[in-house]
């Protein structure tokens, strides 16, 4: 029997910490008869370290759950903020009273992030009703202060960049937790955490308001603090960090702090203010339990000023006896003085009599040690051409890293990294390079102005070094003057050589021959054509035997098709966008159709047939699909997908970013405006091709035109990656004609130097065009890349690289909408040894880091 008081319950013990995001209750199915189930009920929550059974409340503070309204339909409610708990109960509640039967269901899961409770001072009520208080804190309250239980900081929902917006429906400045600095001084907000057990802490990741037109900002400062007890924080070493100042975006924001693996069972977080306000919506911590065993903590000592001052006299004063006198030392010291200076000729013996044994033991030089250099003439091929990659770690660290994206990890705890262990790569896969812990010499990276690592590296910090940075696009408006390029002589002495030989033959001098021929980098562009038969760009395939049968394509009848416009052509075929009705299980809408010109050869044909092949092994969300084909009669046909908005290139181009929109008043809003994209709406795109060419790779083909203009647009901001953008007249000018042959078209502006220049393409080739192509998307397809440069001096520009020397090669500017450590993940996407590139899984995996939390908020 069920009254008003509920004193009644079905608990139900989960046997560990979860996390239970949505419950579903039904009453006893009587075939439709009966009252038996309850029309409301509450849910009560325990797990270790709250002190007594605590009452869930919703975002607006209600308590009561809607319950059922007969005996035959089940009744859900989401969980908003979710619960984290072992123990749940269901209390059933009514107004007056009755028999109640509930059956019940939870849906959630294991809660792996080890976190217990936090503790802080509660936020403060802002003018205006808005409450920027832990309103959904479950454990203790007492004087201002919280403790004892997890709220809105760990419940996984960001907030709103304008807190006074009644985004969810829960009242103004829901889901932010905000402190005023007029009460407090210089004191910063401290935030204490617990966890499970002793964990290593990889990362920090603290959602921020930066609203500084309300006086609201990011923190200036943030201190990490360590315990293994909870009483003490000086025993392990603390993690700093600076937030540099935005002034210019007010949107929220996740700063990500490296805590460098540390180890604690107590994180003490210290954030001081910039502005007057400082909120945040939700920390979270990267960690994983930890079997290491830490000191115990022990109070630190205070010694008072005089012993310190007497202990130190007492040290510096000379240890005689009573029994010595000071002559008896001195001539114990000049006895020692003595035996040194007769230890130094009998070393230098020693190292006389070595020089001479090897030198009896050098061996005859070889013939090869000749030069052989033909004068004649200097003929130079970018195939021929070996770059030395065996460079000796510079002095400035930027050969350190071997190719870790996240910043500083030493060699010796790399295998503690929480971050890379999971997602290491197969081996099997050419395509894939994991970060292992012994590089070879061979791996060592080319000069290049991004720094691989910092001793205080912040996920892509900004490092704390002197680099002389690439020079500024202002100032390069005419491509570099042309670089002779010369062999070197055959051989020259060494180190070894001249230690082998006590007379090593003289290299004769070098006049410059009179035949002697210099090439410049456009005369040394490869040859590649990358074409297909129809005009568009084909995929490489690097791995034959990981492509299987593929999906079973349709035949396609062309009564079903209209055609709408030409896309473009090729020497063979044409690109056309076509209305398709009742094609492909019934699908009807936009298509793009390659159609192979009746009467080509029968090698054309073929080539058609391998690229048909080749797509119908591709079966991804973010790829186009094939959806079927006209292969009984000619023309030849391919049908692939196509999207309602276009090109991402011509879309982003009708789109204005979110800072550049909030700069009109609200007067000057009309119908006529450009539609606005978030920061988060652009990162949402740039993970979509990040995955699609994830699956690309896992599959060993390589696309060799990634740009935005073959990325396709459709609802709710979904990409497809696509082929047709290299025969588009459009598009023109996005490619380079080599020596003005027809069918040699390159986009060099996105291509990595090794395509380029030596015809060389793999996945780490398509790695680089995705920086390019990141780059258009934070410019919002505002600039052609490298615009300031002709065709012939962005080719100057990559032989660079060519050349070894990758600290010469200017780098595209970061963009106005790009944080520091997106800009650094994309500079990484440039580096001139391909093995220092990240791989794609790798750079989706931190894109959706940095865009946790984003809810979709483009509407068309």
């Amino acid at each position: 029997m069920v009254y008003r008081e509920g004193k009644e319950y079905l608990e139900i013990n989960l046997g560990g910490l979860h996390i239970v995001t949505k419950v579903e209750v039904q009453g006893r199915f009587g075939n439709g008869q009966g009252r038996e189930f309850a029309r409301h009920y509450k849910l009560q929550l325990w797990r270790p370290g709250l002190e007594h059974w605590v009452t869930y409340t919703d975002g607006r503070g209600e308590e009561l759950l809607e319950g059922n309204s007969n005996t035959y339909l089940a009744q859900t409610s989401q969980l908003s903020p979710p619960i984290i708990a072992t123990r749940v109960r269901f209390v059933p509640h009514s107004d007056h009273p009755r028999t109640v039967c509930m059956r019940v269901e939870l849906y959630g899961c294991h809660y792996l992030d080890g976190l217990i409770f936090y503790s802080m001072p509660d936020g403060d009520v802002r003018g205006g009703g808005d409450a920027l208080r832990d309103l959904t804190y479950d454990g203790t309250r007492k004087e201002g202060f919280l403790f004892g239980g997890l709220g809105q900081l760990t419940d996984g929902e960001t907030g709103h960049t304008n807190f006074r917006v009644d985004a969810l429906g829960k009242g103004r400045g829901y889901e932010w937790v905000g402190w005023k600095n007029d009460t407090r001084g210089k004191d910063p907000i401290e935030i204490t955490f617990e966890f499970d057990s002793v964990r290593n802490f990889s990362m920090l990741h603290i959602y921020a308001n930066n609203f500084f037109t309300k006086d609201t900002q990011v923190f200036s400062h943030a201190r990490v603090l360590f315990s293994a007890g909870g009483k003490y924080y000086h025993v392990l070493p603390s993690v700093e960090y600076e937030y540099v100042v935005d002034r210019i975006f007010e949107n929220a924001r996740n700063v990500t702090i490296n805590l460098h693996n540390m180890a604690g069972k107590y994180v003490k977080l210290q954030l001081y203010f910039s502005l007057r306000w400082m909120m945040i919506s939700e920390v979270a911590f990267d960690s994983v339990p930890c079997r290491c065993e830490l000191m115990e903590e022990e109070p630190s000592v205070t010694i008072p000023t005089e012993e310190i001052e007497t202990e130190s006299l007492a040290d510096l004063a000379p240890a005689i006896s009573a029994q010595q006198s000071p002559s008896s030392v001195l001539l114990g010291g000049l006895v020692a003085l003595g035996v040194i200076l007769a230890m130094i000729p009998f070393a230098i013996g020693i190292v006389y009599y070595r020089a001479r044994v090897l030198k009896k033991s050098a061996k005859k030089p070889s013939p090869k040690s000749e030069n052989t250099l033909d004068a004649k003439k200097v003929s130079m091929k970018m195939k021929d051409l070996h770059i030395n990659v065996n460079l000796t770690p510079m002095s400035n660290g930027y050969s350190r890293a071997k190719g870790k994206l996240y910043g500083h990890v030493a060699l010796d705890e790399e295998s503690l990294s929480t971050y890379h262990t999971p997602f290491k790569g197969p081996i099997h896969n050419d395509g894939y390079y994991t970060l292992a812990r012994d590089g070879t010499p061979s791996e060592m990276p080319l000069k290049c102005p991004i720094p691989f690592d910092t001793d205080e590296s912040v996920d892509y910090a900004v490092p704390d070094m002197n680099v002389t940075p690439p020079p500024p696009f202002s100032e390069v408006y005419s491509p570099p003057p042309p670089v002779p390029l010369t062999l070197p002589p055959v051989t020259l002495p060494t180190a070894r050589t001249l230690r082998e030989n006590s007379l090593p033959p003289p290299v004769p001098p070098l006049p410059p021959p009179p035949e002697q021929e210099y090439y410049t980098a456009p005369l040394l562009c490869q040859s590649s054509n990358i074409q297909s038969v129809t005009g568009s760009v084909k995929y490489a395939m690097t791995d034959i035997s990981k492509l299987g049968k593929g999906h079973q394509v349709p035949e396609i009848s062309k009564n079903h098709i209209k055609v709408v416009e030409n896309l473009g052509e090729g020497t063979f075929g044409v690109v056309q966008l076509c209305e398709a009705k009742h094609i492909a299980g019934n699908i009807s809408g936009l298509v793009a159709i390659k159609s192979l010109k009746v009467g080509a050869p029968k090698e054309i044909k073929e080539d058609f047939l391998q690229e048909y092949s080749t797509l119908s092994q591709v079966d991804d969300p973010n790829i186009v699909k094939l959806l079927g084909i006209i292969s009984i009669s000619e023309p030849f046909c391919m049908l692939l997908e196509y999207m309602d908005y276009g090109d991402l290139y011509k879309f982003l181009q009708k789109h204005v970013s979110e800072g550049a929109g909030s700069q009109s008043s609200i007067a000057s809003v009309n119908i006529s405006d450009p539609p606005v994209l978030s920061y988060g709406g652009l990162i949402h795109i740039s993970c979509q091709i990040a995955s699609g060419m994830k699956h690309l790779e896992s599959m060993s083909l390589i696309h060799r035109d990634l740009a935005a203009r073959n990325c396709l647009v459709g609802k709710d901001l979904t990409i497809k990656i696509s082929d047709f953008g290299m025969c588009r007249p459009l598009y023109s000018r996005d490619y380079y004609r080599i020596n003005d042959e027809k069918h040699s078209m390159l986009p060099i502006r996105w291509m990595a130097w090794e395509s380029a220049l030596q015809g060389k393409f793999s996945t780490k080739s398509d790695v680089w065009s995705f920086g390019v192509t990141l780059w258009e998307i934070l410019t919002m397809g505002r600039q052609q890349p490298y615009d300031k440069l002709s065709d012939e001096g962005v080719l100057e520009n990559l032989s660079h690289c060519y050349h070894g020397d990758g600290t010469g090669m200017m780098l595209l500017p970061q963009p106005s909408l790009c944080p520091r450590e997106i800009y650094d993940m994309m500079t990484s996407c440039w580096r001139p040894n391909e093995r220092q590139r990240p791989p794609f899984w790798e750079i989706l995996m931190f894109l959706q880091r940095k865009n946790l939390g984003y809810n979709l908020d483009y509407f068309r």
